[in-house]
């Protein structure tokens, strides 16, 4: 009798025991950049439609292409405003573009200030493209 009754009073008690509190791990929600309407160092081809351009640009922004017909052209950019502003060395005025975010192989499409629409591509998704 005596064993029934300690063990009813270990069940009591266990009974009236407050639940032991459990940790819950908080999993970081993964943040997303804004895009900022900047160009990814590398290489690109500029398709403006009727004619291609090579065109590749630094981590600094320093930018190297060829103009219409085939000089090579170079200069500086920076983002003002959302737009990717190029300045072409030896020009005091900036030629704005607004990028839309890049798709999946990194290509995308620009719009400059004056309305003319082009789509940049990565070299490197051209080449995974033709292999």
């Amino acid at each position: 009798m005596k064993i029934y009754l300690a063990l009813s009073a270990v069940l009591v008690l266990a009974a009236c025991a407050q639940p032991a509190e459990t940790e819950t791990e908080e999993v970081p929600v993964e943040e997303v950049a804004a895009y900022d309407g900047s160009v990814a160092p590398g290489d690109y081809t500029v398709d403006y439609g009727e004619a291609t351009a090579p065109f590749s640009i630094d981590a600094d922004g320093n930018w190297t292409s060829v103009d219409e017909e085939g000089n090579p052209t170079e200069g500086t950019s920076e983002i003002v405003d959302g737009k990717i502003c190029f300045t072409a060395a030896g020009q005091e005025e900036a030629e704005c573009w607004t990028n839309e975010a890049p798709g999946a192989d990194g290509s995308f499409s620009s719009t400059s200030d004056a309305g003319e629409t082009v789509t940049v591509t990565p070299t490197a998704a051209e080449a995974e493209a033709a292999g």
